[in-house]
């Protein structure tokens, strides 16, 4: 008797997809269906009884159990895809109670973040056609462990520059693969913790541009991920390279672990990397794609400066945008450019891009300017290129229509021009926007901290006052760092003591350190005071102890005094203090402030400027170029005496904001010799002036710049870090390595210069590894001498 087979397109629900799998079973036993799966007892492919009862009676059913009922019901292979889609349909069809959601196959790849398409003559819809990648179809290609993931949930992760495709890629996966689960595009990482709190079935949650999501305590985090992956949710998200591989690479020797949180959840990702570029047989598939008509696909086929998917997202126009800009419009785009570059992430509001301009063009420009010249150029920075993305892209704010809040640089142009100015000087008139524009307090401290380390004090001041009123905790500490760096020790006690008034327990904790170092600088001095003659050792030494204690302006006075005892004492001191202050004695001073503070830190920077020092003889440096280095070497990292102790000793991680704390000593660091040398200027002989100046403070300022521009405060590559600054950074990590940290026990020296070798040209100047390997050999003892506890070593002989 013919039965008339059921259609799969009326399938919507789970009672349909339960009523039409029975009619396909047409009164066959189970024991006939399991036979009928798996003719050839091949393992794993059978029907067995607990499962058809699911599959009849409750509709459950992954995708190979139904392919086996679909075999034992002798259902042709080419309708397997309609059953499949009628299973998804009805797997779905109930929406949960969470806001925000829609089907895969209704979303709109526009608002899930992929790029404009470039207009042509010709075209039509939003989108080109999309041109697969080999990428797409590969084993363990996007689409392969999109539906591995489907079945046991997992995390796909799409790396590749901007405008090269990769949400395109990802949308168009998630729709060919799971076009009927349910999709959430979040607003931020908040919203992914609320999910995981709930059981939502065959989701997807999409994550363009991941580094959105992650980042401090408030960042997305692996815990929270492991909960979505195993109730099977599948997440989908994007990144760019360079964020990929600061958030991946291990932290060098020495170094905190900034990213340890960031690692761990990329841990839980299957990667595909996209290439910027297309291979000979996507070309080909572009070609023909082109020749059936796409007139979007043609035009960028005929243009080949840049790569095919830059050319559709308009990525060529863009640069072209900002490179032919009038003055004006230049102005505006350069602003948007840097203030995105210092760490703004908020829309740039219209008042901030018109008041931080005019530091961009000359005084003839700005004479010149027309009444309207920033309408002019914001329409200019705004318009569309070919119908698809703008150098400054317009947006709303989180709850109005039609209402632009503010404007954001397109990825592509930010990426390219971003890299051209970032060793370029941004004007005062930028800073002071964004001093009195910015509104998120994260901005705010974010561009305080880069104002800090360009060692703009007054404008990193405001920036964090204004971060703080807003309850930015992070701010707080970053402002304190900078008051004791520059001598006012009392105005941060008061901003922890109002802090810890408040109920921050944090606060307390760091108030009561503060406090704590300042009454044993206070008793040192007194015993100090008592015991010693005026001579100009215990001077200096009293000197040292009142920049301990945050007093550094009353340092000079106690100098006059004992010199004035002295001239007129009956016994002169063993070294009169009538002559002028020397570097020497500057040094001795901030070194007792140090010990202080942390007497291993003064051993470390005693260290540093032997090692420094041995460094530069075998570079051939000149002499007075070399006692620069050995003053850098010592005072690099004077800046932590700036630093709260709970940070600077603390045993575990440090977390994002204590590691902001701890960058902010390079800048703290110049901020306290240059502060030193204003107090007592009218008494340092000009050597101290000639020694103390650029070399000394950038070696202090750049230490912790790697070589391939991965470091900070300003992330100088290669040759554009100072020398002075290349030589303390071999100098400074061979010595964390060689002595050991609370996170990392002693290498012996032997390890340490393998690990130096390694790093060459990552972490360091090739050229100094080299030198400072050959110094190692030649100079092996004196090298040993400095670092008597260390782990025994089986082998004596020289390193070579």
């Amino acid at each position: 008797m013919h039965v008339e087979m059921p259609d799969p397109s009326q399938v919507h629900t789970v009672p349909e997809l339960i009523s039409a799998l029975r009619a396909l079973r047409a009164g066959r036993s189970y024991a006939d269906l399991d036979k009928a799966a798996n003719p050839g007892k091949r393992p794993k492919e059978g029907l067995p009884s607990s499962t058809l009862s699911d599959l009849l009676n409750k509709g459950r059913a992954s995708r190979e159990t139904l392919e086996a009922f679909l075999r034992a019901c002798a259902v042709p292979r080419e309708q397997w895809n309609a059953w499949q889609a009628a299973r998804e349909r009805a797997l779905t069809a109930d929406a949960p109670g969470t806001a925000g959601l829609i089907r895969v196959a209704q979303a709109d790849p526009r608002r899930l973040g992929v790029h404009a398409a470039i207009d042509a003559p010709g075209a039509t819809g939003d989108l080109p056609a999309y041109i697969l990648r080999d990428t797409d179809t590969a084993p363990r290609g996007v689409r392969d462990l999109l539906a591995k993931a489907a079945g046991r949930g997992g995390m796909v992760l799409l790396v590749g520059e901007s405008s090269v495709g990769k949400s395109r890629s990802a949308f168009e996966a998630i729709r060919a693969v799971l076009p009927h689960w349910w999709l959430l595009h979040p607003a931020d990482a908040g919203q992914v913790r609320q999910v995981a709190e709930q059981t939502i079935g065959r989701l997807v949650i999409w994550a363009d541009e991941l580094q959105r999501y992650v980042g401090g305590s408030a960042g997305l985090s692996a815990a929270t991920v492991r909960v979505l992956l195993q109730s099977g949710v599948v997440l989908v998200a994007t990144i760019w390279p360079e964020r990929y591989t600061a958030y991946t690479a291990m932290p060098g020797p020495g170094q905190p672990d900034l990213y340890a949180a960031e690692r761990q959840l990329l841990e839980l990702a299957d990667v595909v990397h996209l290439p910027g570029s297309f291979s000979a047989a996507e070309r080909e598939r572009a070609e023909a794609v082109a020749t059936s008509g796409d007139q979007r696909i043609a035009l960028a086929l005929r243009s080949g400066d840049y790569g095919l998917t830059q050319i559709i997202a308009a990525a060529p126009q863009l640069v072209n945008r900002w490179r032919g800009a009038d003055p004006y419009a230049a102005a505006v785009l350069n602003a948007a450019i840097d203030a995105t570059r210092l760490g703004v992430v908020s829309p740039l509001s219209s008042d901030l891009l018109r008041a931080a301009a005019p530091g961009y063009c000359d005084v003839r420009q700005r004479a010149a300017a027309s009444p309207d010249w920033f309408e002019t150029a914001l329409a200019y920075a705004t318009g569309t290129l070919n119908g698809a993305a703008a150098a400054l892209a317009p947006v709303a704010g989180s709850t109005t229509m039609g209402q632009i809040s503010g404007y954001q640089v397109a990825d592509y142009l930010q990426q390219h021009a971003g890299q051209q100015r970032h060793l370029a000087e941004v004007p005062s008139t930028c800073w002071q926007a964004l001093v009195d524009h910015l509104t998120d307090p994260g901005d705010q401290t974010r561009a305080g901290h880069a104002a800090q380390h360009r060692l703009l004090h007054r404008q990193a001041r405001a920036l964090y006052q204004h971060a703080i009123r807003s309850g930015h905790e992070q701010a707080t500490g970053l402002l304190s760092t900078l008051l004791v760096g520059q001598g006012r020790t009392d105005d941060a006690l008061a901003l922890w003591r109002a802090q810890a008034d408040a109920g921050e327990d944090s606060a307390r904790t760091t108030l009561a350190g503060l406090l704590d170092e300042q009454n044993r600088a206070r008793e040192l001095a007194r015993r100090l005071a008592d015991a010693d003659p005026g001579d100009r050792a215990s001077t200096v030494r009293m000197a040292g102890l009142l920049v301990a204690q945050g007093r550094p302006q009353d340092a000079p006075a106690l100098w006059r005094a004992r010199a004035d005892a002295d001239r007129f004492a009956t016994v002169r001191a063993p070294e009169r203090l009538d002559g002028e202050v020397t570097a020497d004695d500057l040094a001795e001073m901030l070194m007792t402030a140090l010990d202080i503070k942390s007497p291993q830190t003064r051993r470390h920077s005693e260290r540093i400027s032997r090692l420094a020092v041995m460094i530069g003889e075998g570079m051939g440096t000149r002499p007075d170029s070399l006692e620069a280095v050995r003053l850098a070497g010592l005072f690099h990292d004077i800046g932590k005496l700036a630093i709260p102790g709970t940070v600077l000793n603390k045993d575990g991680a440090l977390t994002q904001e204590e590691y902001a704390l701890i960058q902010s000593h390079t800048s703290c660091g110049v901020s306290i010799v240059e502060g030193l040398m204003e107090l007592f200027d009218d008494l340092l002989e000009p050597s101290a002036r000639t020694l103390l100046t650029d070399a000394a403070l950038e070696g202090i300022l750049h230490h912790h710049e790697r070589f391939d521009g991965r470091g900070y405060p300003r992330g100088l590559e290669g040759g554009e870090i100072p020398e002075s600054a290349r030589v303390i950074t071999v100098a400074d990590v061979f010595d964390a390595v060689a002595t050991g940290r609370a996170y990392r026990p002693a290498r012996s020296i032997e390890e340490a210069l393998e690990i130096m070798s390694q790093e060459s040209g990552a972490s360091f100047d090739p050229e100094m590894v080299e030198v400072f390997l050959s110094i190692a050999d030649s100079r092996y003892d004196q090298l040993e001498s400095l670092f008597s506890a260390r782990p025994a070593r089986n082998d004596r002989k020289k390193p070579m």
